[in-house]
């Protein structure tokens, strides 16, 4: 029987893996979508809303070319050029589709476009949490902190200038939110524990460390796959008005153990 290679071997882990497994469970990933929305000209807006549920479909079973190098460069902090430029012909292509007959199957691929942005932010998926025991139960504990907080973690607009890119400047924007990801990893790794002791997500509040990086990683994440979107719809000639300014939604406190 002839073996696998190495690379092939992590590619079809790439591909069969279970959805979340390696990144933003899909719960919170489809949330840092609907909350891009806001970002977004109307008109756009609001064909991604009749569309969700296909969009979303879409984006499970996605072929991206791009997708796959993708997620194999997320631990290392950095896109590589291969990489970078298969980014952009995918975005280039989705502009292009828009501009094509059928246009509700180009809106569909564009929503879907939401993966390539998504995970780029995740601390959980940095090299800077490591991969030992430990890093497990933390991002175990981490995706069901941010899970269960989701209505309670404010979205900011990390980059405004973002929102303006050309559709050429969006891989190298997207390489930029990957690169602040390893310290948020690092910082993750620190304050996720106490005493050696890895926090449960019942012990972490709006007042920990561990809030600020889910924070301020759902807001990047919202801010990237916004960018992204607006990028290729404006190189698409599509409806840029009625793009309202984002609302901010303020945290509520939650209660831990240690308050009771």
């Amino acid at each position: 029987m002839k073996r696998l290679r190495p690379v092939v071997l992590v590619l079809s882990a790439l591909f069969f893996a279970p959805s979340g497994a390696s990144a933003w469970p899909a719960d919170v990933s489809q949330r840092i979508a609907k909350d891009a929305l806001r970002l977004l000209p109307q008109s756009l807006a609001e064909i991604f809303r009749t569309h969700e549920l296909e969009i979303f479909a879409d984006g499970r079973a996605s072929k991206m070319k791009a997708l796959p190098l993708l997620y194999a460069e997320l631990p290392k902090g950095r896109l590589s050029p291969s990489t970078k430029a298969e980014l952009g012909q995918e975005l280039t292509l989705r502009a292009k589709d828009l501009r094509g007959p059928d246009f509700r199957a180009a809106v569909i691929a564009l929503g879907a476009a939401y993966r390539l942005a998504v995970d780029l932010a995740d601390p959980a998926v940095g090299e800077g949490l490591g991969n030992d025991a430990k890093a497990g139960a933390i991002r175990r504990e981490f995706y069901a902190f941010v899970t269960a907080n989701l209505d309670k973690i404010p979205v900011v607009v990390v980059a405004p200038e973002s929102m303006r890119l050309d559709l050429d400047g969006i891989p190298a924007f997207l390489d930029e939110v990957l690169g602040k990801t390893p310290a948020q990893s690092g910082m993750l790794r620190e304050e996720a524990q106490e005493g050696g002791r890895v926090l449960r997500a019942a012990e972490i509040d709006f007042r920990s460390p561990v809030f600020a990086v889910a924070s301020t990683a759902y807001s990047r994440s919202v801010n990237a796959v916004a960018a992204t979107w607006i990028a290729v719809w404006r190189k698409a000639g599509g409806d840029m008005q009625r793009q309202k300014p984002l609302r901010l939604i303020k945290p509520r406190p939650t209660t831990t153990r240690r308050d009771e």
